[in-house]
């Protein structure tokens, strides 16, 4: 037996080593735009159009061996020039079939971010985005995100990852009394790291740093509603566009000791004893064979295991919806978006008594006469551009009321505040989650026969200015406590409404 571990430590150590390899700079022998950033020189690629794009740069050290589970570390200088030309790989995952591509693609040591810039001038302070990938922080990568044509606008585009599910935002007591008092949601930290280099070298792709807007969807929409209530050291970001998700995506938060909990099946699920030095030598795809395993009873559906907010105790103190409440948030403009239709209830219909029991707690009565559950005909108007109930009860709950609630907190502090609904589908079929991300990254007209009026262009204004609003485009009002007015983007125009999801959103408990 001790030979056996003895070889497993070996073994495990070697495989670290060559994956220290990897981080090596690559004495880059073609000619290409090259920017020095703190750590080194890089060299990427010309994109015919002025700009340049730098892909897998490491703004972190890699998360191996007994970087496993820990705050990420910073990376270490190189000499020479280090190639930025090929994409990175993506943090490990399981194949859930929409994301095949990065889950043959893995790699542990994934702290990587990727850069296009419309113009490599350190003096040309350019707005920048950056954009925190969706996958239900369990899965998806930053390859492609940078190709899009709001560069031609002036906007300096990263596109950052991010340690995913068991290896991101796993908790145990070990880990808990290794680090002080807290752990997990190391790829909210992740992102924080990112963030702090975009910081400090930005301008050196042509970026400003006090210009920054960061941007998710989905998972990632999630992420950077949980970054806004982050006590960061200092500000890293101006903006902030939230895309079909909120801080805790209309689930109560997760105390650390129940995060433990749940983690504490890992060992056993896996078949590894349950310390910190057996599962840190256990390989990645053991990890990823126990993440399948994990189970929560609070939840309905334990697909969204790593989208329910931890109270961790070193990035989020305290429950999204108390820390909104208290406005302990970041007072930067800030958008939410949702699509007309998101996604059903997680689990599906069997699971709707339960979910509206967590949803709408003592007023789970009242919600049930909206919707027409208590055998009376339903309250609320639904058309069949909502789709059937289990979807549009799904959307309402982790969407649309949740991004309602927390804007409308948002708002309370003063601060600049706007919601939309995107109603307008690419393929002309019903409006479903990620409907968006075309129109956004695209351009993508919503109606050809006004090609000037895209979502995409309110995006980019936001970007530059912190107010979506600008020359040529109907007027999108703010939202406000007492007047929480939202657009609909619909193939027919922008559309002005009040109350988004209609008096059902004020019975929804979760943010």
């Amino acid at each position: 037996m001790m030979r056996h571990v003895g070889w497993t430590i070996w073994l495990r150590a070697a495989m670290f080593a060559l994956s220290m390899l990897v981080t090596l700079p690559v004495l880059a022998k073609v000619v290409g735009p090259k920017v020095t950033v703190m750590q080194g020189q890089l060299v990427g690629k010309a994109d015919g159009t002025g700009g340049a794009v730098f892909l897998g740069i490491p703004f972190a050290a890699p998360p191996l061996g007994t970087l496993r589970w820990r705050a990420p570390q910073n990376v270490m200088p190189w000499h020479g020039v280090r190639s930025a030309l090929v994409e990175p790989p993506s943090c490990p995952q399981n194949d859930y079939h929409w994301n095949s591509v990065d889950a043959h693609r893995y790699n542990e040591n994934c702290l990587y971010l990727n850069i296009h810039t419309p113009k490599l001038d350190p003096h040309a302070h350019l707005p920048v985005l950056v954009v925190i990938h969706g996958g239900s922080n369990r899965c998806g990568s930053a390859a492609g995100t940078v190709q899009t044509n709001l560069t031609r606008q002036g906007i300096v585009v990263v596109a950052i990852q991010y340690r995913l599910g068991v290896l991101g935002f796993l908790s145990l007591p070990a880990l808990t009394a290794e680090q002080r008092g807290s752990s997990g949601n190391y790829g909210l930290m992740d992102q924080i790291k990112a963030l702090q280099w975009v910081h400090d070298n930005i301008a050196r792709f042509g970026g400003d740093p006090q210009r920054v807007t960061i941007s998710g969807e989905s998972a990632g929409g999630q992420d950077v509603g949980l970054l806004m209530l982050a006590h960061l050291k200092h500000s890293l970001f101006a903006g902030a566009w939230e895309s079909s998700g909120s801080p805790g995506f209309g689930q109560p938060a997760r105390t650390l000791a129940q995060n433990e909990a749940i983690g504490t099946q890992l060992a056993a699920a896996i078949g590894v004893p349950d310390t910190l030095s057996a599962l840190r030598a256990v390989s990645v795809s053991k990890l990823l064979a126990g993440d399948l395993k994990l189970h929560s009873k609070a939840l309905t559906s334990d697909d969204y295991m790593w989208l329910q907010a931890v109270v961790d105790g070193r990035v989020i103190t305290a429950p999204p919806a108390l820390s909104l409440a208290l406005g302990e948030v970041s007072k930067i403009p800030y958008v939410i978006s949702s699509n007309r239709i998101e996604l059903e209830v997680p689990g599906g219909g069997p699971q709707i008594p339960k979910r509206m029991h967590i949803a709408f707690g003592t007023d789970t009565a009242a919600a049930k006469r909206y919707y027409g559950l208590d055998g009376h005909p339903p309250l609320g108007h639904f058309d069949a551009s909502y789709g059937p109930l289990v979807d549009r009860m799904g959307t309402d709950t982790d969407f649309r009321c949740s991004g309602n609630n927390v804007l409308r907190m948002h708002a309370a502090t003063g601060s600049a505040s706007w919601r939309d609904q995107v109603s307008v589908e690419s393929s002309g079929k019903p409006s479903h989650h990620g409907a968006d991300l075309p129109y956004l990254y695209n351009g993508l007209p919503l109606n050809r026969s006004r090609p000037s009026v895209t979502l995409q262009a309110y995006y980019a204004n936001f970007i530059k200015t912190g107010n979506p609003n600008g020359k040529g485009l109907p007027l999108w009002p703010r939202f406000a406590a007492g007047n929480e007015v939202y657009v609909d983007f619909t193939a027919a125009g922008v559309k002005t409404g009040v109350n988004l999801g209609g008096p059902v959103c004020r019975l929804v408990n979760g943010v």
